[in-house]
């Protein structure tokens, strides 16, 4: 069975980026573990699928917003077009280089993503569709930060994202460094 479904990324930077995430979730270096909900809060996520879907788009939300900030943090230098250029440019042959901060939020927090953490956590068999495994783990971070508060889904966060920021980040690095070296090669290259 292809696993091409849990690797959605077809522009080579976010391909790269991706595997990259992946392969250090998949390490024994990275572990995991979905945060302590109430049994309260596990019965309205399960029992109600109105309030599932409520938490699921805040948990969206709650990631994106930290993974952002956190990219932010980490790389405080770059220019304006890294952190607003739109996901269109990610895909674009001559810019793809230069927009991490929208791409790496794209590839960090994709059902894709989500999937290999779940599977890593023994919640998801990777070989089923992405999204429901997405959408779960929104939910119950969701449901984490609504029961504990903004501090502890941010230590949450923290423990388990930035690390994956951090790969996501080289990743990129070593992808822009190969492709500027490329150019540099069909630009100035005397012998051609």
């Amino acid at each position: 069975m292809s696993l091409a479904h849990t690797f959605p990324f077809h522009s080579p930077k976010l391909a790269v980026m991706h595997r990259a995430v992946v392969a250090h979730i998949q390490s024994a270096d990275y572990k995991f573990e979905l945060p302590v909900l109430s049994q309260e809060i596990w019965e309205r996520i399960c029992d109600d699928p109105q309030e599932r879907e409520r938490l699921e788009f805040v948990g969206d939300s709650r990631i994106g917003s930290f993974v952002s900030e956190e990219l932010y943090k980490c790389r405080p230098s770059e220019g304006p077009g890294f952190y607003t250029v739109s996901n269109l440019f990610c895909t674009s042959a001559f810019v793809s280089f230069m927009n991490l901060g929208q791409c790496a939020r794209s590839v960090l927090t994709a059902n894709a993503t989500f999937a290999h953490i779940m599977n890593k956590a023994g919640f998801h068999d990777i070989k089923n569709p992405v999204k429901p495994a997405g959408d779960a783990l929104e939910t119950i971070i969701a449901a984490f930060y609504t029961e504990q508060g903004l501090e502890a889904f941010q230590s949450y966060a923290k423990l388990y994202f930035v690390p994956l920021i951090q790969i996501a980040s080289k990743a990129y690095d070593g992808f822009r460094y190969v492709y500027l070296s490329f150019l540099f090669e069909i630009c100035f290259c005397t012998e051609c």
